[in-house]
């Protein structure tokens, strides 16, 4: 096999991973798995597993020369560091100094400069959605119930926060409802936000409101795409709102189908818009 052929998969925790690793074997990779602090367990004949604690950049860099790799995908939820070192182990002091505040910025600022400085080593980062190409959705409604004019006007305005926010590089999701907003995602995350839009709706049996997703413009969707589950869903049930907005080609949805049957089961929402559409 060819050396442009071989592909490493630093894979995280979740359900995803499993997924891009089947779809990168079934194309014809040659696999390489680097499993973060035992975040893949699934053994196959196909692929080498490695296992690697944290994310440990100088040591994944020397088995990438050692196997002459210069492919890279990530996929899956890893825990971000408290410092650079966890990162790097102070194997580059002259990277740790000039970017030692990215660690204190939004995500995308991280993984951008991660990027960079992955790139800059002369490898090629490839998104998991390059890969399995059904990741994300195209626009449309996908539920049975339909938006109606008031949730209409919720996502014109949840999705202006979420472009102003996300350029900001605060976070992702915005919660409307009736024209008010009710929580932007933070460095907490979407599920945690959601928790507090259900502490703030205890008790109201009014259903309404839209939690919407978006990537931000900043933000690299190679390394560090947007993403909802089956759990976010379920959030939003909890929280009594009438459903949920995501931009399309840009958000990945993991376990599609039972995101559906969830949607219809509690007579949600669930709407895929045009992220060029303007909503002013």
């Amino acid at each position: 096999m060819k050396r442009s052929d071989k592909l490493a998969i630093i894979a995280g925790f979740g359900s995803l991973p499993s997924q891009v690793i089947n779809d990168a074997t079934d194309k014809g990779w040659d696999v390489t798995v680097f499993s973060i602090n035992g975040s893949f367990k699934i053994s196959s004949n196909t692929y080498e597993i490695i296992e690697i604690p944290n994310l440990n950049i100088k040591k994944i860099f020397s088995i990438l020369q050692k196997h002459n790799i210069k492919n890279i995908t990530m996929v899956g939820y890893i825990t971000r560091p408290n410092n650079m070192s966890a990162y790097f182990n102070f194997s580059n002091i002259f990277f740790y100094l000039k970017f030692k505040n990215i660690i204190n910025s939004g995500d995308s600022s991280l993984f951008n400069n991660l990027v960079k400085y992955i790139e800059g080593k002369g490898y090629n980062i490839i998104g998991a959605h390059q890969i399995s190409s059904n990741l994300t959705l195209s626009d449309g409604l996908y539920s049975n119930v339909k938006v109606s004019n008031k949730e209409t006007d919720n996502i014109r305005i949840a999705y202006k926060v979420a472009k102003k926010i996300g350029n900001l590089d605060i976070g992702q999701s915005v919660v409307v409802s009736k024209e008010r907003i009710l929580a932007v995602e933070a460095a907490e995350g979407t599920n945690s936000m959601l928790e507090r839009v259900c502490g703030l709706r205890s008790g109201s049996t009014d259903k309404s409101g839209v939690f919407l997703k978006t990537s931000q413009n900043i933000q690299d969707n190679r390394l560090d795409m947007p993403t909802i589950g089956p759990k976010t869903v379920e959030l939003v049930i909890k929280a009594n709102l009438s459903g949920v907005a995501i931009t399309k080609g840009d958000v990945i949805v993991l376990e599609y189908e039972k995101i559906i049957h969830l949607i219809n089961e509690n007579n949600l929402f669930f709407i895929v818009i045009d992220d060029f559409v303007t909503l002013e």
